[in-house]
């Protein structure tokens, strides 16, 4: 069989057809080498590799605050209460609805006493220590909060809440030359009061989950329930196994008000 030579037209056509499947060849190449370099190169954008916690649809808040009530008039007046303590919140966000349900727990010191006790137990020999008493204010609440600009560095949020507000005496012991301390007795006294209110406060994203937080509460009672029983400090007997035992109590009315600052984080 005899082979003809190509024809120029002939010849532009091949050259035509092949360069243009080279072209395509070569366009799926650098394509699929693109996409491989996309998958394995990391993402330097702060904003689509940080996870933004705050728009997942669920994620949970746990702050810690510093508390004291507050009896109306001088702001100034709150450096002076005696009443400081602590404050753990507890929260669960669903970004289906517009609150986030969750529960708030505080203890603050009202006073007390340290002495020196000689505690027996077990028929062993007495141990000289310290012992040390104190009536504590607490409260236990279950809120719900509404907070806005969500996204934003400020987000500031109003709270409603309700439970119990009320006093408790605890004592622990605590042997001369050990730093360790034993409760002698679970709860001599306690006495709570129902309590509802509401609050107002904000919060700042000081990082990528965590918060510096300030709020501002009014609480109310039913009639005469801001009034609490607290036990006598100087009516107190002391057993000779440590044990502590409240035999009277005192009328303390509750202060309407409490503001707390603290830091709180989501996860």
């Amino acid at each position: 069989m005899r082979i003809q030579n190509p024809t120029p037209m002939n010849t532009t056509r091949a050259l035509f057809l092949t360069c243009a499947m080279a072209a395509v060849s070569l366009s799926s190449l650098g394509q699929a080498a693109k996409t491989a370099a996309t998958a394995t190169q990391p993402d330097h954008n702060p904003t689509e590799t940080k996870a933004d916690i705050l728009l997942l649809d669920k994620w949970r808040h746990v702050g810690f605050h510093l508390i004291s009530d507050w009896q109306g008039g001088e702001v100034d007046s709150v450096l002076d209460d005696p009443t400081f303590g602590f404050a753990l919140t507890y929260m669960k966000h669903d970004r289906h609805g517009l609150l986030d349900g969750g529960f708030d727990i505080g203890f603050q010191p009202m006073g007390g006493f340290d002495t020196t006790a000689f505690v027996v137990q077990d028929g062993k020999a007495p141990l000289e220590g310290q012992l040390r008493v104190r009536n504590q204010l607490v409260h236990a609440h279950y809120l719900l909060r509404f907070t806005l600009f969500q996204r934003a560095k400020i987000q500031p949020f109003a709270e409603g809440f309700v439970g119990a507000r009320g006093s408790l005496l605890g004592a622990r012991f605590t042997a001369y030359g050990s730093d360790d301390f034993t409760p002698v007795n679970d709860v001599p006294f306690f006495s709570a009061n129902f309590s509802y209110g509401y609050a107002l406060g904000a919060r700042v994203q000081m990082g990528e989950r965590s918060f510096l937080t300030a709020r501002y509460g009014e609480m109310r009672h039913l009639d005469g329930g801001n009034v609490v029983q607290v036990a006598d400090a100087d009516r107190l007997t002391i057993g000779p196994d440590g044990t502590v035992t409240s035999n009277a109590t005192a009328g303390v009315t509750l202060p309407p008000y409490s503001v707390r600052v603290g830091l709180a984080m989501n996860f």
